[in-house]
């Protein structure tokens, strides 16, 4: 299997997890330098990194290639790479808007289509998409983020649609706040106080715990499950208070070093 943005957080995990069911991994991103230490932590060379700067499509198409090349087949693929910026929609520079659009949106698309015609000939295959709650809710200021998750979760049911009768199931996860080094960075007491109220698990979820489904959509146990955005948010989404009062107590807020993520 193939996963992109794997050298932290989200993509990490999902690493780590297909490793440890004994699948071969090649864990793709823009730092080689901490895709090596990934590797390092897997034995039996189940795990080989392979960098790649999926700003282009060059790149994401090479990405796929090696990665076929270098396991002789691929029945997985992950599209996690992801980036973000902060800052207001009357602020949001070209450049941003399409570095954005680039990474989130089209290297998915550049990959699942060189992916897609690999996995028709060898008879099917398994692509995840990871989108985002922001697929269905505002969450400023990050309008080019929201932008392309959105799209992905609908670039996810149109390749499902047309590809499912090649036997090729397209599937997205949809994060809600996790721990990863790209968003504790800018946790203070007070957005813990005002993210975590709207989590009815009143956490942040863990980066394994994205991974879990994942490996679940990837697995024969969801054989007859395509073309779905799975929301794993703790609840978030599901509603709100609507007394303050009812609200059950926020935990402590307890620092955390994005380097350590």
């Amino acid at each position: 299997m193939l996963v992109s943005g794997a050298s932290s957080g989200i993509g990490r995990a999902i690493a780590l997890a297909f490793a440890a069911e004994g699948a071969s991994v090649v864990a793709c991103a823009r730092r080689g330098e901490r895709l090596e230490e990934l590797v390092a932590t897997v034995p039996g060379g189940l795990m080989v990194p392979l960098v790649a700067d999926l700003r282009s499509p060059t790149e994401a198409r090479r990405m796929v290639s090696e990665a076929i090349e270098r396991l002789g087949d691929l029945d997985v693929l992950v599209n996690n790479a992801g980036i973000a910026y902060l800052e207001p929609f009357l602020e949001v520079s070209e450049e941003h808007w399409s570095e954005t659009l680039a990474v989130n949106l089209s290297a998915a698309f550049h990959a699942s289509q060189i992916a897609a015609r690999h996995m028709v000939d060898r008879g099917g295959g398994c692509i995840v998409n990871v989108s985002s709650i922001d697929a269905f809710v505002a969450e400023s200021p990050s309008v080019h983020y929201m932008a392309s998750k959105a799209a992905l979760a609908h670039l996810t049911r149109a390749i499902a649609f047309e590809l499912g009768h090649r036997g090729i199931r397209c599937n997205a996860i949809c994060p809600g706040l996790t721990k990863t080094a790209m968003t504790v960075g800018g946790w203070t007491p007070d957005f813990w106080e005002a993210y975590i109220r709207r989590i009815p698990l009143r956490r942040p979820a863990e980066p394994a715990e994205q991974a879990a489904v994942v490996l679940f959509l990837c697995s024969d146990a969801a054989s007859y499950i395509n073309g779905e955005t799975i929301i794993v948010d703790g609840g978030q989404l599901a509603g709100f208070w609507y007394r303050p009062e009812d609200e059950p107590p926020v935990p402590p807020f307890e620092p955390l070093d994005p380097s350590a993520l």
